[in-house]
């Protein structure tokens, strides 16, 4: 099906706004409080819906695919911002812990009673501990939802295990390029880079952290 010229146009300002994005800032706090009313919005209208589709199945299954280079299949998960599990239903695991603000996404979630999973309705920044420790810690496109990023980051790393890995994935802003500036002060071993973009030009950067240099998994453990 041919593309009329008005959806030709307005890819074309949609592509150039978004290559904007990265050099425009922004202030923090009110457009986190958007971000986070979008949010709601979404869910509650069934917006976020096309988080499913084929457009995000490379994200996920990069997040996937680091997952298991770095950890076993036993591994302990904490997935901070998880939304409606769609992390959950494509990783391996002993356990599972999801955290979202969202309560509509952690029903939808919580519906589904995946085993071994535990969804928890909570603000990372106030309402919410982590207990034991996590070989994965998954920050999807969530970070700049949270009041203080950079704390709750510093504090959920507190609950990594020695060989565990922190995945952060963040959509090219200018806020988010004043983010991994901070996180690159906290000094982990930068694992991995991937930059991520779909057919509208929307481009997201992933990085995997670890308190130490770490090797894949050797073949007998796969």
């Amino acid at each position: 099906m041919a593309v009329s010229a008005f959806e030709n146009v307005k890819r074309f300002f949609i592509r150039l706004g978004i290559g904007l994005m990265p050099y425009f800032p922004l202030p923090w706090e009110p457009y986190r409080k958007a971000l986070v009313r979008d949010s709601e919005k979404r869910y509650a209208s069934g917006r976020w819906d096309y988080m499913n589709d084929i457009a995000e199945a490379h994200r996920y299954s990069i997040i996937v695919g680091c997952c298991e280079y770095f950890t076993p299949p036993e591994r302990r998960v904490l997935d901070v911002g998880c939304g409606d599990g769609i992390l959950q239903q494509r990783l391996r695991y002993s356990g599972y812990v999801g955290v979202d603000m969202n309560a509509a996404a952690i029903s939808r979630a919580q519906a589904r009673g995946a085993s071994g999973a535990t969804f928890v309705v909570a603000d990372a920044a106030q309402g919410f501990q982590a207990v034991g420790q996590f070989d994965v810690i998954v920050f999807n496109e969530s970070l700049y939802y949270i009041r203080d990023p950079a704390a709750v980051f510093a504090r959920c790393r507190q609950s990594l295990s020695p060989q565990g890995i922190m995945v952060v994935c963040m959509f090219r802003t200018y806020l988010a390029r004043q983010l991994w500036k901070k996180l690159r002060a906290f000094g982990m071993e930068e694992l991995t880079t991937v930059s991520i973009s779909n057919e509208l030009g929307f481009s997201s950067m992933l990085r995997v952290y670890a308190n130490s240099r770490l090797t894949a998994r050797a073949a007998d453990t796969r």
